[in-house]
């Protein structure tokens, strides 16, 4: 009985092994997106996994920090039209999505808003994840845009339905909204 598989089997299940896997990174748009958060969290940038349906006003600056501590929020207190104080941190990844920064607003103790600028070529991708965890949004014109929202118990999920090209992309949660 002979089990010696034929060199040019083996060849190609080889070739199959190597190939497959890197194909499947440079070809494939979950391939793509998943180099991409390799590669910022190689290059230090952390994940910023957030409820965004768990989000309420009440929830204190220390303890929501505290959750990512591995984030280094800068915070400043300036008046501002959403919130007196402002705790920002450049981010890896936003749920999944690869990002560029997160900014956290608070006045008089409340979390106001929820700010995550996160990668345009990831736009879809972001629509689509929140569309999987929160359901169809409903569609609301502001000037001369369309924005998807998702509404909850104790605020608001904003993104826009395209793109704008001045713009950097971003999607916000606002409290009090919903």
């Amino acid at each position: 009985m002979n089990l010696k598989l034929p060199k040019t089997y083996t060849l190609i299940l080889a070739l199959c092994m190597v190939a497959g896997p890197f194909i499947w990174l440079v070809l494939s748009e979950d391939g793509k997106r998943r180099s991409d958060l390799f590669l910022l969290h190689l290059f230090g940038h952390q994940p910023f996994n957030l409820a965004v349906a768990n989000l309420r006003p009440e929830i204190e600056e220390a303890a929501l920090l505290s959750q990512f501590s591995r984030i280094e929020f800068a915070c400043d207190d300036q008046p501002r039209a959403i919130g007196s104080r402002r705790c920002a941190a450049e981010i890896g990844s936003f749920n999944g999505v690869p990002a560029r920064s997160a900014e956290l607003f608070w006045d008089d103790g409340q979390l106001k808003a929820v700010r995550i600028d996160y990668r345009g070529r990831w736009h879809q991708v972001l629509i689509e994840e929140l569309n999987t965890r929160h359901g169809p949004p409903r569609r609301d014109s502001i000037g001369s845009g369309v924005v998807l929202a998702w509404r909850f118990d104790a605020g608001m999920l904003l993104v826009p339905e395209t793109l704008v090209a001045d713009e950097p992309p971003a999607l916000m949660w606002v409290s009090g909204q919903g």
